[in-house]
């Protein structure tokens, strides 16, 4: 885990679309086969990893983590392993019955831990906005909309619910007082503190 701290958001999520690769190959897809199931190109599927590594959203959320004094960490995590899981469209966001919306309500957490953060830091948004350098409306657009990531990063949540896999978007316990959302502790653990009314503090092992 010491060397997955050390990683960069970025370098993390091309860990996470390289593990996605080796998952397509085990359950013996082809590039068409997922392709035609997704509807989507078999080069696009070919180009994610490729891809992915442009993103320009994710380390620009890196670097606002960083600057509130966090750690951002990317992991993929298997939901209900050895179960068998429901089918494919029933699992992918775009479906016409779509009950999945674990892909990007990761994302859209993760964005209102990095607002609550910054305020309670007494930051405005021009002063993060600087730092970052980007504009106030792009943090703005980030902070409220999930839909402003970049396709070469949120590509990579919605493909992993395919295989049944949630990216995981976690920050580093600091050393001050936690708030409320999900944590990493240096560990490995994560934990979680969600509810304001009941503090819950207990210790949760990935994925639960």
């Amino acid at each position: 885990m010491t060397a997955l701290v050390q990683r960069s958001a970025l370098e993390q999520l091309d860990i996470v679309a390289a593990r996605l690769e080796e998952i397509r190959v085990a359950e013996g897809l082809t590039l068409r086969e997922a392709g035609r199931i997704l509807g989507m190109l078999a080069g696009n599927i070919h180009s994610l990893r490729t891809r992915a590594r442009t993103s320009q959203t994710l380390p620009t959320l890196d670097a606002y983590a960083r600057h509130l004094g966090y750690r951002l960490h990317v992991v993929l995590v298997e939901d209900d392993p050895g179960q068998r899981r429901p089918p494919w469209r029933e699992r992918m966001p775009h479906g016409d019955n779509a009950g999945d919306t674990q892909a990007m309500s990761e994302l859209w957490q993760l964005l209102q831990h990095l607002h609550t953060l910054r305020r309670k830091a007494g930051l405005t948004r021009d002063e993060v906005a600087e730092t970052l350098g980007i504009s106030p409306l792009t943090l703005w657009r980030l902070e409220n909309h999930p839909g402003a990531a970049d396709a070469a990063f949120t590509n990579v949540l919605l493909y992993a619910r395919f295989y049944g896999y949630t990216v995981q978007l976690l920050l580093a316990e600091p050393l001050e007082v936690k708030a409320i959302g999900k944590w990493m502790r240096d560990d490995g653990s994560v934990i979680y503190d969600g509810n304001p009314e009941t503090g819950d503090d207990e210790d949760h092992p990935d994925g639960e």
